[in-house]
């Protein structure tokens, strides 16, 4: 009853085999972290791109600032001050000494935002550079997988081949069940009762569970959803 499912298993673990052995390859984990290395960069420039214009903004509401009050200071030096009471010069040179001191904050808050925007795009141009790097470092590696691949793929090919025609013999609902499992990374799918244990997670079955395998010829591990067959 099994004998098709399991040789349809036996490939189908063959060939997981080749597809691990090239997905662990040098080569390809290079590609990976090329590629990753590639995107983290991508998102550092977007996130730069985005503190860069928040900048952009900020300095320029400063800029609008220190010019609103330099006009008001330009204004107190322009007016005539000899014709007023003691008692309003010194409110007026109160206004002036705070429109001093916010300008000096504003020169500060400019300064340090120019220099921000400097610094922004100096780290921009360096992650532009890390991205055309590890583009031309994927793009190597990539050749370089593709070689390795073409190691792989055929025999890969050849025993897809040979399990899509061997799907014809199966019994459609045992092979459902073991694409269900395959689809769930459970593998392998189907495993023998040994002793009175689950072949794939060790699992113990009770005895009136092992007398209706004796029975239907299979069961379904309640642990590991595996199918326990009689070999």
């Amino acid at each position: 009853m099994f004998e098709k499912i399991l040789e349809y298993q036996k490939l189908d673990g063959k060939m997981r085999a080749l597809e691990r052995e090239a997905e662990n390859d040098p080569t390809k984990q290079n590609l990976s972290k090329a590629f990753s290395l590639a995107k983290d960069s991508q998102n550092q420039l977007i996130l730069l791109d985005s503190t860069a214009r928040q900048s952009v903004i900020d300095y320029e509401n400063y800029k609008k600032e220190f010019e609103k009050c330099f006009a008001e200071l330009d204004k107190f030096n322009k007016e005539d001050f000899s014709s007023l009471s003691q008692e309003i010069l010194n409110a007026n040179l109160d206004k002036i000494n705070a429109v001093c001191t916010k300008l000096a904050s504003l020169e500060r808050a400019l300064s340090l935002q120019a220099e921000s925007i400097s610094n922004i795009i100096k780290n921009s141009d360096q992650m532009k550079k890390s991205i055309i790097l590890n583009k031309q470092k994927y793009n190597e590696f990539k050749e370089k997988f593709e070689e390795v691949s073409k190691k792989y793929t055929p025999e890969i090919e050849k025993i897809k081949d040979q399990m899509t025609k061997m799907e014809k013999e199966i019994d459609p609902k045992i092979l459902a069940k073991y694409k269900h499992l395959r689809q769930d990374r459970i593998f392998p799918a189907f495993v023998p009762l040994n002793g009175n244990s689950c072949g794939g997670c060790s699992m113990e079955i009770p005895s009136a569970l092992r007398n209706n395998l004796k029975e239907n010829g299979f069961l379904e591990c309640e642990q590991c959803r595996r199918y326990i067959y009689l070999e």
